[in-house]
């Protein structure tokens, strides 16, 4: 009988403490998050949902989802504000009908072509396309707008260009500018009011147009690339005349003397001068040698003729096109100025 109880109180305690044993167990797998055999285990989940709602669990879903895991990935980055910038905002005519080819720029690009005005038609007048003219000495302001794209303020875009016309006249302030080339040299060998034209004729206009005669374009040319420095240069050819200055064999000419630069694969800059038999082809001269300048700049919408960055912005800023009485330079070079100016000295 004895041992009959001592047998079932032993098996009571063994399932006591079996009992004890399994209550502990399944609390630490319900209860202990950062166990390996816990809710912490994505691969226990059937449908790899977090029933512990642990961090790493929800972590993993958050990256797989696509959203933010810093809070910081779907930030927006607000658009810059549109902008319309011009070649140059600057820029002196030194001669009438002297030109300059204004270039614009829209950020972000447009198809349709700004609008361009001139504060005094009288000083500066520019074209649908930005081409500015000199009219008279004075200065006025080119405005450039484009009405189809607004800037951040919600205005049409709109820019700027300071035109400063001076012919640097001191006999004549008033020069005739409806002649072709509306300057100094054209007032003086009327009026006799040249430096030159006084010293050699006593200022008569025959003096002044055989002064003008003996000007040697071949002799200019020596002395100027002998002073300036210059790239290597070769004399334009027939093809090449027809191929970079298209009409100009088409006029009777006194003096043709052109020079392209040859080096490879950009070119830098051109010395043209040229003296018209006719001096209504002053104008057509002027044409072809602002074409020339416009090719190799370009039109903005991919690379002109110059091509790299450099001999562009040599050809767009360092580039005249001058006119004295029936003689027409073309300089690109960055002593252009200078060179304009002795060329003029030898009116």
């Amino acid at each position: 009988m004895k041992r009959r109880i001592f047998t079932a109180v032993l098996a009571a305690a063994m399932i006591l403490s079996l009992a004890a044993c399994g209550g502990k167990n399944g609390g630490a797998s319900s209860s202990d998050p950062g166990g390996s055999s816990g809710g912490g285990s994505s691969s226990s989940q059937p449908d790899g949902s977090d029933p512990s709602g642990s961090g790493s669990a929800g972590g993993s879903a958050s990256s797989s989802d696509g959203s933010q895991p810093d809070g910081s990935a779907g930030d927006i980055e607000p658009l810059p504000s549109a902008t319309l910038t011009l070649n140059r905002t600057n820029i002196t005519l030194n001669k009438a009908g002297a030109t300059f080819q204004l270039k614009w720029t829209v950020d972000p690009v447009v198809n349709t072509v700004p609008t361009f005005t001139s504060s005094d038609g009288s000083v500066v007048k520019v074209d649908s396309q930005g081409k500015i003219t000199a009219v008279a000495p004075g200065k006025a302001t080119i405005t450039v707008e484009q009405s189809s794209i607004t800037d951040a303020s919600g205005k049409p875009l709109s820019a700027t260009c300071n035109v400063t016309c001076d012919w640097k006249t001191e006999t004549d302030p008033t020069p005739d500018t409806s002649k072709p080339n509306g300057d100094s040299s054209s007032g003086d060998s009327s009026s006799g009011g040249s430096s030159s034209g006084s010293s050699s004729s006593g200022g008569s206009s025959s003096g002044d147009s055989s002064s003008a005669a003996n000007v040697d374009l071949s002799d200019f040319y020596t002395t100027v690339t002998g002073k300036y420095q210059f790239s290597f240069m070769t004399e334009a050819d027939d093809t090449a005349l027809s191929s970079f200055f298209a009409g100009l064999s088409d006029l009777t000419l006194g003096q043709r003397v052109i020079y392209l630069c040859g080096m490879s694969p950009s070119p830098v800059g051109d010395f043209a001068l040229v003296q018209v038999s006719d001096a209504k082809d002053v104008e057509t001269v002027k044409d072809i040698f602002q074409a020339r300048i416009d090719y190799m700049v370009g039109d903005g919408n991919g690379p002109g003729g110059a091509y790299y960055p450099g001999p562009t912005d040599m050809w767009e800023n360092q580039s005249r096109i001058v006119s004295n009485g029936d003689y027409v330079m073309l300089i690109v070079h960055p002593n252009c100025d200078d060179i304009v100016n002795e060329f003029n000295a030898l009116f």
